[in-house]
């Protein structure tokens, strides 16, 4: 009896995890109509750092853009973030943060400048935007947004719904199913915006 209960509490785990390996896709909708898909890659960890990544594609008829985000965490506390987004192939903004002596230092870069953001932030940051992907932000207050440099307050919704408030004044409402985020909801100008997890979604 004890090896049943065992076997189906080992089960139950594995079920709520992601196969090693693996990686995960959404497709990208917006007004209703795929326009690209954001991938999601495993994270690569051992026992003591972990590395979390995300590369969207979006391609409308005016504009293909390429984002990308990458995170390094030592012990729980992110050591390195970089936030990339080209527009028809060219660099539009870049932000790199570094941890440094019990701080953090944020240098974004554009077309045009680079400039070095004065540090603001809390210490020590333990979740990103980015890491809403890889868990669901329970007991979260406050991610990390890697692009903007600054710190996004959560807000609970109802069990598995959270909203993020970005510092431009957008907001995203992240829905999870078993700690697994399955949708994104947002906007752009007024018209809505969604990334979905795939059905046939395998991590590669």
């Amino acid at each position: 009896m004890k090896t049943l209960i065992l076997l189906f509490l080992i089960m139950l785990v594995i079920s709520k995890v992601p196969a090693a390996g693996q990686a995960l896709v959404y497709d990208i909708l917006l007004a209703g109509r795929d326009v690209g898909e954001l991938k999601i890659a495993p994270a690569e960890s051992n026992s003591t750092s972990e590395s979390l990544r995300v590369e969207g594609a979006i391609n409308t008829f005016l504009y293909d853009v390429v984002y990308v985000g990458e995170n390094l965490f030592e012990k729980g506390i992110l050591k390195t973030s970089l936030s990339t987004q080209e527009v028809n192939g060219r660099m539009k903004e870049k932000t790199k943060t570094i941890q440094t002596q019990g701080s953090y230092q944020v240098v974004f870069a554009d077309a045009k400048d680079t400039r070095t953001k004065p540090p603001q932030l809390p210490h020590p940051i333990n979740h990103t935007v980015t890491s809403l992907y890889y868990r669901e932000p329970v007991n979260f207050r406050h991610v990390y947004s890697e692009r903007f440099g600054k710190m996004c307050p959560v807000r609970k919704v109802a069990a598995g719904l959270y909203e993020v408030t970005m510092p431009d004044g957008k907001k995203a409402t992240y829905h999870y199913r078993q700690g697994q985020c399955h949708k994104v909801e947002s906007e752009i100008v007024g018209i809505g915006l969604q990334f979905k997890l795939r059905d046939t979604s395998v991590r590669r």
